[in-house]
């Protein structure tokens, strides 16, 4: 079996930073036949190249785009637990950096914010490309990542803000409040 290379894609809890981790782990034949090592490439940073770009689909002034960047400062973003190996890498790169890429982009209209403080509640695609230039190994891995980290935040406020047991307060607010932590749940579940 191949490289099967698995990833834990999230936000820190500010929605400040994407987070990007390597969770694929060392080769097993029962356990984890998609491993680094053994049959599978051992992800030694000598023999082997590793890139990684996001692919963004989002909406500006009404129109959507799908927006392809490197990830920014790759070099100075991610870290390697050991220094010959690409495994078990993590790279956390600030969202003001991926919105200053996204605009930097010819067809991003300029009325888009390049300095956004969160990371944009959409759906991005991590693409991940390891090559060999000596054995001519390439693999391309994407792997979808669905943010709804500020979504999260304004739903998880306005539940906090609401008093389900008092009984003589406008309704409306709970209302409001409830039907986002529905909707939010049912796009949390969404494949």
């Amino acid at each position: 079996m191949a490289l099967d290379l698995k990833l834990d894609i999230r936000t820190t809890e500010d929605c400040k930073h994407l987070v990007i981790e390597d969770i694929t782990g060392i080769y097993n034949e029962e356990s984890n036949p998609g491993g680094w090592g053994d049959f599978n490439i051992t992800g030694n940073r000598g023999n082997y190249n590793l890139q990684a770009y996001l692919r963004i689909y989002h909406f500006v002034e009404e129109q959507q785009y799908t927006t392809s960047i490197d990830l920014p400062n790759f070099e100075s973003t991610v870290k390697y637990p050991a220094e010959d190996t690409y495994r078990g890498f993590k790279i956390s790169v600030p969202s003001y950096e991926i919105s200053t890429a996204i605009a930097n982009t010819a067809a991003i209209p300029e009325s888009y914010d390049p300095i956004q403080e969160v990371l944009e509640d959409t759906l991005y695609d991590v693409v991940v490309n390891i090559n060999s230039p000596t054995t001519y190994y390439s693999q391309e891995f994407i792997i979808p990542f669905k943010n709804l980290c500020s979504s999260t935040l304004a739903v998880n406020k306005m539940m906090g803000i609401i008093n389900l047991g008092c009984e003589d307060c406008d309704e409306a607010d709970i209302e409001k409040a409830l039907l986002a932590k529905s909707l939010l749940n049912s796009l949390k579940i969404t494949k």
